[in-house]
């Protein structure tokens, strides 16, 4: 799958993640709003039509494949339908419009009520820890630390590693006490080198970096871009302080030039193999 960008995202783990329907939106019509029917409904209604429940259940209580999606935040379902951390198709305007984007998120927004949202079942342990360290970076990248603080709780949980056990511990400890950049960092070192193919710190960076500038993001993504020069070659670091002057722009190119400079990594990946 690509993004709005073109660009293959990379996965890290191997299932759907937030409204990832199974094989993309359902070819079912749209069905028209009305006035007799509240947001709410509408929302449900295509949450059915985009075959957003093959995944995610028809009551959108989860699957062996992907998670529930009561007690996700608005920021958290924009951000994944648009831009996605991990392996789920982007839905681009031409295929979930703004207008229908905002009634899913009323359709979700509604599930909170319906009690805390459970975790996908049947999931080997591992990738169900690499998910909770995905949907955690997720949360705060939403700005979301709760959502976070849940994540890493489960993945504690789920894990019997002894050292990655006591890191993610660590990384709890930071959020509790409000180091929410630290705990951040401290969970993409972990996921550096665990995705299929792997993503190097670079890599993640700016995948991080894209997912911020197409939330409309600045500050994020240059955070993300000024990170990766940290460790970039001659070359590389030249193509990031051009995304850097296209970010402090605002002329719409960052993305491209990050989609541009991750195409090139990719491919020199390949000739190196």
């Amino acid at each position: 799958m690509r993004n709005g960008y073109g660009f293959a995202v990379v996965a890290a783990v191997s299932f759907g993640a937030l409204l990832a329907g199974c094989g993309g939106p359902s070819s079912a019509a749209t069905p028209t709003p009305t006035a007799t029917l509240s947001l709410v409904e509408q929302g449900e209604r295509l949450y059915l039509a985009k075959g957003c429940s093959g995944c995610h259940g028809l009551s959108a209580e989860g699957s062996d494949i992907a998670p529930a999606l009561p007690g996700h935040s608005a920021d958290q379902v924009r951000r994944q339908v648009r831009n996605p951390l991990r392996s789920m198709p982007a839905f681009g305007p031409e295929q979930v419009s703004d207008e229908e984007l905002d009634l899913l998120v009323a359709y979700v927004e509604s599930l909170e009520a319906q009690g805390p949202h459970s975790e996908p079942t049947a999931l080997p342990v591992d990738e169900a820890v690499a998910m909770h360290h995905w949907m955690a970076l997720s949360a705060l990248a939403a700005e979301n630390a709760d959502e976070a603080v849940h994540h890493v709780g489960h993945a504690i949980e789920l894990l019997e590693d002894g050292a990655h056990r006591h890191a993610m511990e660590a990384v709890l400890g930071s959020l509790e006490s409000g180091a929410l950049h630290d705990a951040e960092h401290e969970i993409e070192e972990m996921l550096s080198g665990t995705a299929e193919p792997a993503l190097s710190m670079g890599e993640l960076h700016l995948q991080l970096a894209l997912s911020s500038v197409q939330g409309d993001d600045a500050t994020g993504a240059r955070h993300h871009v000024q990170h990766f020069i940290d460790e970039a070659d001659d070359h590389e670091r030249e193509v990031a302080q051009q995304v850097l002057e296209h970010l402090e722009a605002g002329d719409g190119e960052a993305g491209p030039a990050i989609v541009e400079l991750l195409e090139s990594m990719e491919h020199q990946q390949h000739h190196h193999d």
